[in-house]
């Protein structure tokens, strides 16, 4: 009951989260240029590409270890100000080349600005960390929602008021400000100003293993997009940005919460010495019963989505849209990997497949950025069946999952993402794949996609459905009055 109310009030924020992105990415489309768009993504990609140092994910230290000291985390804090200030003066720095290596002062100004934003977000580190820990996930849930809505707001606002992509940069700054102050008020029984470096060994342990996994992704990830900026223009990488935005919708605000979740609870499981075999099973159909139509769908209507909902000035975004969400598709029947060698104590094992991962991906893509943005796009469909080379056997193991079982599960789920797209597909096949088709005739195709799933899914029994089942007669009570 406990995951089910944490998911519940995370999925709230989250719902609130992508309704928000939603809406405002559709109103800022309208206010700005694909190449000023482009502007603020390659300055985000420096920021992402310096800020791997912040990969060392001592918020998930603090949420694994068992017994918690004062001096444990003061010492977490400690290394995690240390990040922050050397985070900072490496963003600045790169601000002041930005105008040279891209040649636009453009990058150098949003640069400038964001540099202050991991110094103001590290004083909300302890108190965030340990309302996780603790499973307060509805204030943290609530916090997320405001905290979107604000900053959607204020750039919007800016855009309008014609401050181009700079209203991006001001955004995140005044945004971080807000939120790390009503952090630090919800959570103001952990804040922590000691300093300390007693645990040092302990933290930096956790920390490097962690940096090597997570930091070599986002190596990755940042040096394609910076490449792709650099090889085909800052208007191709605000195309790409647009596709990539739009894929993390889904990906991020749904996966990544339910991650958050199940990573507390797998812990749990490991420190009891449970197998993970049942508990992974049911998350892994679960996930691929929501994922594979929503990321299917979205791969064969992205061409009239994004022509009637950005504009035809945004229709680049179309293909690389579809491509990245045929790689998330098999990227996601290996879902909670990274969860599962975490608490199985095989991260090692992990750092030598992000390696190769990493390595892999990024050269496809930019063999890709040498042809056209949809080849680059379509190099992560080759990085995810390269992931699943990598990952699958183990996986397999450390659950103690035979294949079989997995079988199953994907030939439940995949009745029922077939069920689900074959209104969109039918659709799309008779106006020959045209990025034109009236969007009365999208919303259709995708409410009968959603009626035929859930027919699959309560006849196949399928635990997506009693999990819908669950929170439907959750919310039925609690509007019913007393």
């Amino acid at each position: 009951m406990a995951i089910r109310r944490s998911l519940t009030w995370m999925a709230f924020g989250q719902g609130a989260f992508l309704a928000l992105q939603f809406l405002g990415t559709v109103v800022i489309a309208r206010l700005l240029s694909p190449y000023e768009t482009g502007i603020f993504a390659v300055a985000m990609a420096v920021v992402g590409l310096v800020a791997v140092v912040q990969a060392v994910g001592l918020n998930n230290f603090l949420i694994r270890e068992r017994e918690l000291t004062r001096e444990l985390i003061a010492t977490a804090a400690t290394v995690n100000a240390l990040i922050s200030v050397l985070l900072a003066l490496a963003i600045a720095g790169l601000g002041l080349l930005g105008a040279r290596l891209f040649r636009d002062a453009g990058v150098r100004d949003v640069l400038l600005v964001l540099a202050i934003v991991p110094i103001i977000g590290h004083f909300a580190f302890v108190p965030n960390a340990m309302l996780e820990r603790e499973g307060n996930f509805r204030i943290l849930a609530l916090l997320k929602a405001a905290s979107t809505a604000l900053g959607l707001g204020i750039t919007i606002a800016l855009a309008w008021r014609g401050y181009s992509y700079m209203s991006f940069a001001y955004s995140q700054l005044t945004t971080a400000i807000v939120t790390n102050i009503a952090t630090n008020i919800v959570g103001r029984r952990h804040m922590c100003f000691r300093f300390s470096l007693h645990h040092w060994p302990a933290v930096s342990r956790f920390g490097l293993q962690i940096l090597a996994i997570s930091g070599l992704n986002r190596i990755a990830g940042r040096t394609m997009e910076i490449a792709l900026g650099r090889m085909l223009g800052l208007g191709a990488l605000g195309l790409y940005s647009r596709a990539s935005n739009n894929h993390n919708m889904l990906w991020d605000n749904i996966q990544g919460v339910v991650a958050r979740v199940i990573f507390v609870d797998f812990a749990r499981y490991a420190s009891d010495g449970r197998p993970l075999r049942t508990r992974y099973l049911h998350i892994l159909e679960v996930m691929t019963g929501l994922f594979w139509p929503a990321f299917a769908g979205l791969a064969i209507l992205a061409g009239p989505l994004v022509a009637n909902i950005y504009g035809m000035a945004w229709i680049g975004a179309a293909a690389p849209l579809s491509m990245l969400c045929i790689a998330s598709l098999i990227l996601v029947s290996t879902t909670m990997s990274w969860e599962v060698f975490v608490v199985c104590d095989e991260t090692a094992t992990q750092v030598r497949f992000e390696f190769l991962r990493s390595a892999f991906g990024t050269l496809l893509f930019v063999a890709g950025c040498l042809h056209s943005l949809e080849a680059a796009a379509a190099a992560r469909i080759g990085d995810a069946l390269f992931a699943q080379f990598l990952y699958r056997p183990h996986l397999e193991r450390m659950t103690q999952a035979p294949r079989r079982e997995f079988g199953r599960v994907y030939l439940r789920s995949g009745a029922a993402a077939a069920a689900a797209v074959a209104p969109a597909l039918g659709l799309m096949g008779l106006w020959r794949f045209s990025a034109h088709v009236p969007i009365g005739l999208v919303a259709l195709s995708v409410v009968a996609g959603g009626c035929l799933w859930l027919a699959v899914l309560r006849l196949l029994r399928h635990p997506l459905h009693a999990e819908i089942a669950r929170f439907l007669t959750h919310v039925r009570r609690k509007a019913l009055p007393a």
